[in-house]
């Protein structure tokens, strides 16, 4: 009899001892998916982190590389401009895209990309277009014209080119020319797509 009621104590206590058991597991597994899930937003906090700071190095990396494009292509006029006229002095009537291609013109000039006289410029992307101009009589100047330039490549452009030109014209507006003196306030340049056009004679 005794032996019977210790096996139903130890029983018993198993029993018990098994219910203990299995609640601590079970606080132990609902304990170890709180720390997982923790781990989980604790990594996506850390990679929305290193996301943001991607694309705010990418954008700073984007506005620095613009700026230096547009420089670039300040120069790239201004030389292209000085070497035209020096060779084209009294010849304006010849000057074309495609007549500056066979002669070179365009070699070296990093921020223009010619393709047999179809030029791409940098930054934005547009054509340059050199052709015979009109400041007073056909003919007596010759015209450039960019197109699809940032608005921030506006002022900068303008200030490289704005001695040497007689005329510049900004999306229809002209903003120096024989009449019209040069005033930095008339340059109106919006939706990242202005088009230049300069005369020099």
């Amino acid at each position: 009899m005794r032996i019977v009621k210790n096996r139903e104590i130890n029983m018993a206590q198993g029993d018990a001892d098994t219910s203990v058991y299995d609640q601590k597991v079970r606080k132990d597994s609902r304990r170890a998916r709180a720390q997982r899930g923790s781990v989980l937003i604790e990594y996506g906090l850390y990679l929305l982190v290193a996301l943001i700071a991607v694309v705010g190095l990418y954008a700073y990396f984007n506005s620095n590389s613009v700026g230096e494009q547009t420089n670039q292509l300040g120069q790239d006029l201004t030389s292209l401009a000085g070497k035209v006229k020096s060779s084209y002095s009294g010849q304006y009537a010849n000057v074309t895209n495609g007549n500056l291609d066979t002669g070179g013109f365009f070699k070296g000039l990093v921020s223009m990309s010619d393709n047999a006289g179809v030029v791409t410029t940098a930054p934005g992307g547009g054509q340059l277009t050199v052709t015979s101009g009109t400041l007073n009589v056909a003919g007596d100047s010759v015209q450039y014209k960019v197109t699809n330039l940032p608005d921030s490549s506006c002022q900068p452009i303008l200030s490289a080119i704005q001695r040497g030109a007689a005329k510049i014209t900004i999306n229809a507006t002209v903003i120096k020319s024989p009449t019209v003196t040069f005033n930095p306030a008339n340059m109106t340049c919006t939706g990242d797509a202005n088009t230049l056009t300069f005369l020099m004679s």
